[in-house]
């Protein structure tokens, strides 16, 4: 350095990275800018929707068949299908039950007959059981400060065709909380 001037051999390690033959990130986002990021789901756990057929739009682009995560949004108003932790689709929400009485009401369909009524007790006194033993066990944990395992919490999540409207009905479904929504489907 003479006199405070820089010479043009050395340059900053900053000016010379967008010149990279290889970039630091090859695809070109930062970890905040991909689609997972940006449109964040609540947890990890969500249903798996099973698609088998293609599903075009009127772009010409096309949902492939396969396994993809079906989430909710954090303002319920949109289902995110993912695949590998990449956004595929983003479809709205039409319908939504959040209501437990409601989905239990759904759920038991039929009357019960008399077998099944005792089989109920029976689940019912043993439910009693295991909360009383989960109590104990999670006593147990606060002494330790290890962190129990979750309950399972129902999921499911399907796709049906629907011919007389000419559209995909995607049903989400993940504890006391019932979405649906539609894709519609190009001929």
């Amino acid at each position: 350095m003479i006199d405070g001037i820089i010479t043009p051999a050395i340059r900053d390690i900053d000016y010379l990275a967008p010149c990279a033959p290889y970039p630091q990130i090859p695809s070109g986002l930062t970890a905040g800018q991909d689609s997972i990021y940006r449109y964040s789901i609540p947890t990890d756990e969500q249903p798996t929707l099973s698609i088998i057929n293609y599903i075009p739009d009127y772009n010409g682009n096309f949902i492939k068949p396969g396994y993809y995560e079906l989430a909710l949004s954090n303002d319920r108003e949109f289902l995110y299908l993912i695949e590998s932790k990449n956004l595929i689709a983003v479809i709205p929400v039409f319908k939504l039950a959040e209501n437990a009485d409601e989905l239990k009401k759904y759920r038991d369909k039929q009357d019960l007959t008399k077998s099944e009524k005792r089989e109920l007790k029976r689940k019912e006194r043993k439910s009693k059981r295991q909360e009383k033993f989960k109590k104990i066990i999670d006593a147990k944990y606060a002494k330790t400060g290890a962190t129990p395992k979750k309950d399972y919490e129902y999921m499911n999540a399907s796709i049906e065709y629907i011919k007389e409207g000419g559209y995909y009905l995607i049903m989400y479904e993940k504890g006391y909380i019932r979405a649906w929504g539609a894709i519609k489907a190009v001929r």
